[in-house]
């Protein structure tokens, strides 16, 4: 397959992405008669929208930019933030006519959420007649919509990207093509014995020429090679399924535990999965700072690596491998150990994490912790190891976002902000001055303890929705946007987050600075920061 088509199944990727976010968000505003009053009000207010329904403000506000995201509105932020205009498009006019296709859809998502138990096991109290209904029901788009229509095949994608996307990584998180492929990328037609919804799928992947009669085709090897690349989306369709009662029912529906304790917003293991594939896209700019750091005399060096959020504990895997096969610190590591020390909230990810590095031969601690609460980590750190958090390289991947809100401590209301985002927390509208301000926090509170070898952060960002709207099928804005707003994540532009380290008293190094795509879309930033006054 040459660069030309990978380039174009990847565009069809992510608009599949954008199709797992965009079709429930329009269900659900269809359900509660939004969608309506925009078709009826092709220039309104937020405000307007206020008057008109009950609702949960900051989650409305992710819904509508959202929809501008995908070209649908243009969003205007106006009066310091405290008001938004919107205007229905041309491509928006056409779209919402879907609105009810898009709803129909929607109504599989519960068992889109379970769709390895309907694969997968042989549960006898499954009834899975709504879940192959729908699958149905695509195959009949597929036959009927005309390529020629751009919005037609544009709703095309993201109804495909809702329905195979759960496919996909309930395969590739299952093995199963490990056992099942033969040669020439054919499947074993004992599958069907083994697992019979398998039958149906096959139809499908052969509908949508993924497969040719058993074997896949190259367009279907590309999209099963990439499972892992839908997993942290797919991983919030339980988030995806509530966005009706976020808008103007409980906002505090997605944070209630299972009688395990277990989160019911994500499946963390599914998502835990996803962004683990992740890391290695960014790694070989990660390896160029983590070199550099431990090829200095050993008295400049960190005793070792402290990664708050270390998820899978891939990242810590791979660093660890990085020092010992190609730095200095690698040949001196039994005179001068490296502590790998990691941390999560969540405690499905520590034993995954420990898994990890055990099953790698990599001596290691894993802790509790909260990345709003550095002082706790240091503390805990220093009583059970001996160690003190200034004298390791501290490290994150896609964490900071995800700290715990909390109101600012300091005045905001003065304070500039031109984001262009929408964030909210319980259902609650933070304006984005005072979600800056959070963040400058933020950053202060680390400051303390990253004075001598600094903090490495791998971080997510938006970008604004002319951007992303101006370039779908090359960013993945939309899906970002969509899991990250509901569950009350915080993702800033590049430079918004920039500026508030700068004014924590962070700097940055050029020299350890990196962004992903490396243009405008940049939805993916490295830094390596340090105090300005170290």
């Amino acid at each position: 397959m040459d660069s030309k088509e990978k380039k174009k199944l990847r565009n069809i990727l992510f608009r599949h992405l954008d199709g797992i976010a965009i079709i429930p968000t329009v269900a659900a505003l269809t359900k509660i008669g939004i969608i309506n009053f925009i078709k009826g009000h092709h220039v309104f207010l937020f405000s307007d929208l206020q008057s008109n329904f009950k609702i949960n403000d900051g989650y409305l506000n992710i819904a509508l930019r959202l929809l501008a995201s995908q070209g649908w509105l243009n969003r205007e932020i106006m009066i310091d933030g405290e008001e938004i205009s919107f205007k229905l498009t041309q491509k928006g006019m056409a779209m919402l006519e879907f609105a009810n296709n898009y709803s129909s859809y929607a109504k599989c998502l519960h068992d889109l959420m379970i769709i390895e138990k309907h694969l997968f096991e042989s549960d006898k109290t499954l009834d899975s007649k709504n879940l192959l209904d729908a699958f149905d029901h695509f195959m009949t788009l597929m036959i009927n919509e005309k390529e020629h229509n751009p919005m037609a095949w544009e709703f095309q994608k993201h109804v495909e990207g809702l329905m195979m996307g759960p496919i996909l990584v309930s395969i590739g998180m299952s093995g199963i093509l490990d056992q099942y492929l033969t040669t020439f990328n054919t499947l074993d037609p004992k599958i069907k014995d083994d697992f019979p919804l398998m039958n149906h799928f096959i139809k499908i992947f052969n509908k949508i020429k993924w497969m040719d009669a058993e074997t896949f085709t190259e367009t279907g090897m590309f999209f099963m090679k990439r499972a892992s690349a839908y997993g942290v989306t797919v991983s919030y369709l339980p988030t995806f399924n509530n966005i009706s009662k976020l808008l103007h029912g409980d906002p505090n529906i997605l944070w209630k535990r299972t009688d395990n304790d277990l989160e019911t917003h994500v499946d963390r293991r599914m998502n835990v999965w996803g962004s683990g594939g992740a890391h290695s896209l960014y790694f070989k700019k990660i390896d160029e700072i983590i070199i550099s750091l431990f090829n200095k005399p050993i008295e400049e060096q960190p005793l070792g690596i402290a990664d708050m959020g270390c998820g899978d504990g891939t990242l810590l895997k791979h660093l660890y491998g990085i020092i010992k096969n190609k730095t200095l610190r690698g040949k001196t590591l039994n005179e001068h150990p490296l502590h790998i020390i990691g941390a999560d909230f969540n405690k499905a990810a520590r034993i995954v994490s420990n898994v990890t590095l055990k099953d790698a031969g990599i001596e290691h601690s894993i802790m509790k912790g909260d990345i709003s609460d550095p002082e706790s980590h240091a503390k805990q750190l220093k009583e059970k190891h001996g160690l003190d958090l200034k004298q390791m390289l501290n490290v994150r991947s896609f964490l900071d976002h995800n700290r715990i809100y909390s109101k600012p401590k300091k005045p905001f209301n003065e304070r500039k902000c031109n984001s262009t985002g929408a964030y909210a927390h319980r259902g609650r509208w933070i304006p984005n001055n005072e979600l800056k301000q959070n963040l400058v926090e933020h950053f202060m509170s680390w400051k303390k303890y990253i004075g001598k070898f600094g903090l490495l952060i791998l971080e997510l960002h938006t970008i604004s929705p002319n951007l992303a709207a101006l370039n779908l099928g090359n960013t993945l804005a939309t899906p970002y946007d969509a899991t990250h707003g509901y569950s009350d994540q915080y993702i800033f532009e590049i430079d918004t987050m920039l500026s508030s380290a700068d004014e924590a008293g962070l700097m940055v190094s050029p020299n350890h600075q990196a962004k992903f795509p490396n243009n405008e879309c940049a939805t993916i930033s490295i830094n390596l920061f340090t105090p300005k006054n170290c």
